[in-house]
């Protein structure tokens, strides 16, 4: 559950996205924003001081507060803070999302082949257990599928990766569920990732990579469709 901050960050961008400001432009005042929002001055002041670390927005002394370049120089946190607000992204962003995942993921699950070891496996190996028994039941594996997903990238040891990656999928969240409640979608990602846990654990980094990639490709097509379609409907 967001906090109450969070919240209130995701109100104020979904307001400057409705009102269309400009990057550059001179937003209200934080009285102004407080009134707007029912809220106090140093709520709002907190609120601003966590899109100000977004590079959302910039304080300048004496003059007020403005709006920076959303698309050049706000973190991808942003869009975290957006989606839970109920922003959701164009077609093009879902797209270069899904395209930055798969750079990253495939990489990834090469230096995983040779940096894993069995405590990883076995984690892994439970993991799709748990697929199967959802699937079988009829659930949807969101949760195991970003586990899946997820544990590969720590088995690579790169705190920072997992970082990045990690954005993904929260920022995803929500529509992921969506999208796994398709179960054959379940059933194709799972046997994808038997073939890729195989890989593994022949510590095949070649093989992993080209099953990572092909598995991707395939989803991505799919996700993509999925998402472009609820947007079109919003």
């Amino acid at each position: 559950m967001p906090s109450s901050s969070t919240l209130l960050q995701g109100a104020i961008l979904k307001f400057i996205r409705d009102r269309h400001f400009e990057s550059g432009e001179r937003l209200f005042s934080e009285r102004e924003f407080a009134e707007k929002f029912s809220t106090t001055r140093a709520a709002v002041r907190e609120a601003f001081t966590a899109l100000e670390a977004l590079r959302v927005v910039e304080r300048r002394p004496q003059a007020g507060i403005y709006l920076r370049d959303l698309c050049k120089d706000s973190s991808i946190d942003t869009l975290v803070v957006e989606v839970n607000a109920g922003i959701y992204p164009d077609s093009k962003l879902v797209e270069d999302a899904g395209e930055v995942r798969s750079i990253l993921e495939v990489a990834a699950v090469r230096m995983a082949a040779e940096r894993r070891d069995d405590e990883d496996l076995e984690a892994i190996r439970k993991i799709l257990e748990e697929s199967a028994s959802r699937i079988e039941k009829g659930a949807p594996i969101n949760i195991e599928d970003e586990q899946f997903h997820k544990k590969i990238v720590a088995c690579t040891g790169n705190s920072m990766l997992l970082r990045v990656v990690n954005w993904f999928y929260e920022f995803t969240r929500e529509k992921r569920f969506q999208y796994f409640t398709d179960i054959e979608r379940s059933k194709i990602s799972h046997s994808k990732h038997i073939e890729i846990f195989g890989a593994l654990e022949r510590s095949d980094p070649d093989e992993c990579a080209k099953l990572m990639q092909d598995h991707l490709s395939h989803s991505s097509q799919l996700w993509q469709s999925a998402l472009i379609s609820d947007l079109d409907q919003t």
